[in-house]
């Protein structure tokens, strides 16, 4: 390790007090306040590049974080198209246990067969961050997380924007909205 130059001067005061010494002395002070001078400028060098160096290399590692995070949020929402052609498949499924006096006369080992894979759709919308919006008939509507297919007019005010009936359900992915619930809401004509 390089010792500090301003530490070491009573080292070299004999050799700075050269007049009425030897030529040769004086020209070896000579040489060594340049050597110190370049050595207190390499100094100051040497700080600098390694305060760059260090800022360098935590712009490098904030960067790489930032990279990192950018590609899994890009990944989670990748995956937003593929979820949705699947909430297609989900409402068929649900179509298809609607109808209760149709989904009682099937085989009940294929009745149990359906409801498994539905099973395994509902559990696959979980692990990826998938929730449903269910609203509930006589609800309010709401414009952030449903979508209105029809409006029933209706002659008290009180019903206004009440939902009548459920079309699909909604759903959101990591809480933003993937489909808004399609329904029939009440609308006040005077």
């Amino acid at each position: 390790m390089t010792k500090n130059i301003d530490e070491n001067e009573e080292d070299f005061e004999f050799v700075e007090n050269t007049e009425d010494r030897a030529p040769e002395a004086a020209e070896m002070g000579g040489k060594l306040k340049k050597v110190k001078e370049e050595l207190k400028a390499c100094q100051t060098e040497r700080s600098e590049y390694l305060d760059g160096w260090q800022r360098a290399k935590a712009d490098y590692l904030n960067l790489k974080k930032e990279g990192e995070a950018g590609k899994s949020e890009l990944a989670k929402w990748a995956k937003e198209g593929v979820l949705a052609d699947l909430f297609v498949l989900a409402d068929s499924f649900e179509m298809a246990f609607i109808n209760k006096e149709a989904w009682e006369q099937a085989p009940e080992n294929w009745r149990k067969g359906v409801e498994y894979i539905y099973n395994q759709l509902q559990n696959i919308f979980r692990d990826h961050g998938v929730e449903e919006i269910e609203p509930k008939v006589g609800d309010k509507f709401n414009h952030a997380e449903q979508e209105p297919i029809a409006t029933i007019e209706t002659d008290n005010k009180e019903e206004d924007d009440e939902i009548v009936e459920i079309i699909k359900k909604g759903y959101r992915l990591h809480g933003k909205i993937a489909r808004p619930a399609s329904v029939k809401v009440k609308h006040y004509q005077n």
